[in-house]
């Protein structure tokens, strides 16, 4: 496969790592969730990881991608999660294993397929 491909692919040398993160914390009320939330973006833009998922009142669940491999993932993410650990009433931060952010395959429980009208691409076990 040659560059223009594997950068195409985000293969190789251009392959992107990402991890779960899911949080939990004091039930905020509806004004200072959206501070919160914007704090832990922020955070995010700074240290250049992209982050989706979902944020409630209590908990997060996110899918944090660091971007390319060599351009200290590592340590990015342990400073993202160390700033979460700090904000005001969070009681647990977990951060998964670095995985493939293209070519990690979805599980059942993440599939939004239902049942027998899965699609073509889905991995999922129905």
């Amino acid at each position: 496969m040659n560059k223009r491909i594997r950068k195409k692919k985000c293969r190789g040398e251009f392959q992107e790592l990402a991890f779960n993160l899911t949080a939990t914390y004091a039930k905020l009320s509806p004004e200072t969730a959206d501070e919160f939330v914007d704090k832990i973006l922020d955070k995010a833009g700074e240290l250049n990881i992209s982050c989706g998922g979902t944020f409630d009142l209590d908990h997060c669940d996110l899918f944090a991608v660091t971007g390319r491999i060599h351009t200290n993932e590592a340590e990015r993410k342990e400073k993202f999660l160390a700033f979460i650990r700090e904000l005001p009433g969070v009681e647990k931060v977990d951060g998964g294993e670095f995985v493939d952010a293209w070519y990690t395959p979805i599980t059942s429980e993440e599939c939004s397929c239902e049942g027998d009208h899965h699609h073509d691409d889905c991995s999922c076990s129905h």
